[in-house]
């Protein structure tokens, strides 16, 4: 039976506590003298596709390439955004217009802010309102192939309703 006295001591914990109190207060020290600036997760295709900075397209003529190119990603959107609250929608449809008014360099600081701002109450009310026009790499490349083929003031693409 092991006696208090054969018990080993637990000063090596003590000294491994110590070390790493050293070392954290080492990294917040160095962290405070050499800050970095801090930058928005941005790429050229984050959050907004590249495809979707450069083209000329209005937001009727994606929705209606969406609608003809990748008809599931069309179908499921269009039920997201006529379960949303009628002032919603039209904010989403307002939204979108404000975005495909700009041009590409304000359409990149637009993309630089979403990156790193999620306070906008659109995206609060509903997270999914652009989701067609930005968060599918495939269907973004495919409705900005041919999106000029489409009336650009087509407004009939945002009414829809199920098939029978």
């Amino acid at each position: 039976m092991a006696t208090v006295d054969s018990m080993p001591t637990h000063r090596p914990i003590r000294r491994r506590g110590a070390a790493v109190a050293a070392a954290a207060a080492l990294a917040a020290l160095t962290a405070a003298l050499l800050p970095v600036t801090a930058s928005a997760d941005a790429t050229d295709d984050f959050p907004i596709p590249r495809r979707v900075i450069r083209t000329d397209c209005s937001a009727e003529q994606m929705l209606a390439a969406s609608r003809d190119l990748s008809p599931i990603y069309y179908e499921r959107y269009m039920i997201d955004m006529h379960n949303k609250p009628v002032q919603v929608q039209q904010a989403a449809i307002d939204k979108m217009h404000w975005f495909f008014s700009l041009n590409p360099e304000q359409r990149r600081a637009y993309s630089e802010e979403l990156a790193t701002n999620f306070a906008d109450p659109l995206t609060v009310s509903w997270p999914n309102h652009a989701k067609i026009f930005f968060n599918n790499k495939g269907v973004v490349a495919k409705s900005t192939e041919a999106c000029s083929q489409y009336p650009r003031d087509d407004m009939s693409v945002w009414d829809w309703s199920p098939k029978p």
